[in-house]
Formats: C-alpha cells, structure tokens, sequence
C-alpha cells in the first residue's frame, strides 16, 4: 500500500513538473528535474521496503576531510 501511494504521489508530482517544462521547451530543466525525482523517488522506495539509506554526512566529511578543507577552517 505505501508503494502504491508512494508511485502515484511521484507519478503527479512529474507529471505536473514534466508537462509545464516540456510546454516550455526548457530541456536543461526538464533533465535536472528528471534527474532529482529519479533521486528521491528511489531514496523513498528504499525506505519504503525497508532498507536502510546510509548517512549522507559520512560521505560528506569523508570528502571535506580527504580535500584538505578542514586546514582552511582551523
């Protein structure tokens, strides 16, 4: 049941974003809008069946503290 809904709030929330840009002829729009619904929807499904999204702060201190950024701040 929560899939079903979670399928048919993507379903609007694109079709909605996707009809108005394509109207537009805005086609960089229409990727990146694409593009982050793609994203969430998948995050969605994951959490959804259950599975466990891992903590997007570990990647991003990973990175931060792998660029040498944190030498600037200190």
């Amino acid at each position: 049941m929560i899939i079903a809904v979670l399928i048919l709030i993507f379903s609007v929330l694109a079709l909605i974003a996707v009809l108005e840009l394509f109207k537009k002829r805005q086609w960089q729009q229409l990727i990146t809008v694409l593009m982050l619904l793609a994203f969430g929807f998948t995050l969605s499904f994951l959490l959804a069946i259950g599975i466990e999204v891992p903590n997007p702060n570990k990647g991003i201190e990973f990175l931060i503290k792998g660029s040498g950024l944190p030498k600037l701040f200190d």
